[in-house]
């Protein structure tokens, strides 16, 4: 029978039974994708000797075996090291507890509920709007002590397969306070923004499948953590497990994710790179090939986050439309310097390494690889048009000069298009996304400005010497064309007009 789910405990009853054979089919489609799933990875969830937990117990052993817990010299260091130390421990053996457990009691349950799938036997239980992708659909599945949710993402065409475990008892890792109490905030507030929730108790807690983070949020919140193995999740591709960790000593020090996003604004640059640095590294992803980093915003967090927004754009980030969410990118030269920045501090880039060492760390490993990475000095592309007002100096491939300006919000565009008017250049305005507008100056528009010439040429010779410095004679021949139109000195002489 399939029916709709009513809320009267942890878990779901049924209610009204569905009878619309396309609510039933849709029900049946996602009911059909995990037992193809189950079948994929039935080497580890229905062997009688290989469990799901085996592949981790294993990689975090030999994790384990490379922490270093005394060394010499830092004593914040060392300190942090054995907190990672003892969270590896504490989770080594709740791992060993659930792999018991699955043997014994979740894989017979798992396979008795397959037999009842394929037989028709079985109760479903169905959440959700099963028409509209725009929201979510979820078919739910009982055993005495497994719970399992196949989810369609609402807007998104992945399928989420999770498996929860009940009986399964927790530890808790103690941690001492390693970073200062501003930046440490700065780091809780990265991780609560993004992958970390309050509970309705108070209660900063966070769900994840990634080790790395788990100990993460042990180290961040110093106190008593409470962590537990939740479940089973069935990727695609492989299968991973789920931690849920709780912050015991913080009831009722977070009010909320609105309250968090106007703190953030208090923070200085250092604690803003803190927040940043835990917000990339759940929400983000560092890319070595582009030299680029990317922060996703979903659009229904995006208001709550339009004054952080604002901020990242001062580091180079520019915004992009991802669909259901925005998309911040820094790339080249200033995500290097952005991933430096975040990882300057030595005690958090000593943790972060460590961390990078996890097989689930890919992410770590790509961030740290970015900020080892050679800047070569590069002049700046800004020029002072008028008294107060710098504008980037942008080369397009026809080798023409644009003059550009970027500000948030019509009226704050419009305001430095007027003083550009009335200063006798013939700027445009132009909107970039969603609320950002750009005033722009084209060549032919401040080729009467002599003064404002030399100043551009100054400029394109130091990025002509970069690009060559680079190899890259494309970017050198587009300078240079752009240098003779402007009727600059030859770049291989002295700069400035002839």
């Amino acid at each position: 029978m399939i029916c709709w789910g009513v809320r009267r405990s942890r878990r779901l009853v049924c209610g009204e039974e569905v009878r619309d054979p396309k609510v039933i089919e849709e029900t049946l489609g996602l009911i059909s994708g995990f037992l193809r799933r189950v079948e994929k990875h039935k080497d580890v969830l229905l062997s009688d000797v290989n469990t799901p937990f085996d592949g981790l117990i294993k990689a975090l052993s030999g994790w384990l075996s490379k922490v270093v817990m005394v060394i010499e010299g830092d004593k914040v260091i060392a300190e942090s090291r054995h907190v990672e130390h003892e969270a590896g421990k504490a989770m080594m053996k709740l791992l060993s507890q659930a792999r018991e457990r699955w043997l014994s009691t979740y894989k017979p349950e798992l396979e008795k509920l397959i037999g009842k799938l394929q037989s028709g036997e079985v109760t479903i239980i169905i959440t959700g709007d099963s028409f509209d992708k725009n929201k979510s659909f979820t078919v739910h599945l009982y055993m005495e002590h497994i719970a399992i949710e196949v989810e369609r993402v609402a807007k998104s065409r992945s399928i989420i397969m999770n498996i929860t475990l009940t009986g399964l008892k927790g530890v808790s890792v103690i941690a001492s306070k390693l970073l200062s109490g501003n930046r440490l905030r700065a780091m809780q507030y990265g991780l609560l923004l993004t992958d970390g929730s309050i509970h309705d108790e108070g209660y900063p807690e966070m769900a994840t499948n990634q080790v790395w983070q788990a100990i993460t949020f042990s180290l961040i919140f110093p106190g008593k953590v409470y962590m537990n193995v939740e479940g089973v999740s069935l990727n695609d591709d492989y299968v991973s497990i789920t931690w849920r960790l709780r912050a015991v000593n913080y009831k009722g020090k977070f009010e909320s994710k609105a309250k968090i996003a106007e703190e953030i604004n208090k923070l200085n640059n250092k604690e803003f790179m803190d927040f940043l640095l835990l917000a990339i590294l759940c929400d983000g992803l560092a890319d070595i090939e582009m030299k680029r980093i990317m922060l996703l915003i979903g659009n229904l967090k995006h208001d709550l986050l339009s004054d952080i927004v604002e901020r990242l754009m001062s580091y180079g980030f520019r915004e992009s439309d991802g669909g259901y969410r925005k998309i911040y990118t820094v790339w080249k030269s200033k995500a290097v310097a952005v991933a430096k920045s975040m990882l300057s501090n030595l005690k958090v880039r000593a943790l972060i390494e460590d961390l990078s060492q996890l097989p689930d760390a890919g992410k770590l490993r790509r961030l740290l690889t970015l900020s080892n990475m050679e800047i070569k000095p590069k002049g700046n592309s800004s020029i002072e048009v008028i008294e107060g007002l710098k504008m980037n100096i942008h080369v397009k491939s026809n080798g023409y000069i644009e003059l550009r300006i970027k500000r948030k919000g019509y009226d704050n565009a419009r305001s430095i298009w007027e003083r550009l008017r009335k200063a006798d250049y013939n700027a445009k305005l132009r909107q970039r996304g969603d609320r950002f507008f750009e005033v722009y100056i084209t060549q032919i528009w401040f080729i009467d400005h002599p003064e404002l010439i030399i100043k551009i040429c100054r400029v394109l010779r130091n990025m002509y010497e970069e690009a060559i410095g680079k190899s890259n004679a494309k970017r050198a021949s587009v300078i240079a064309q752009a240098m003779t139109r402007l009727g600059c000195k030859d770049p291989a002489q002295t700069h400035g007009p002839k």
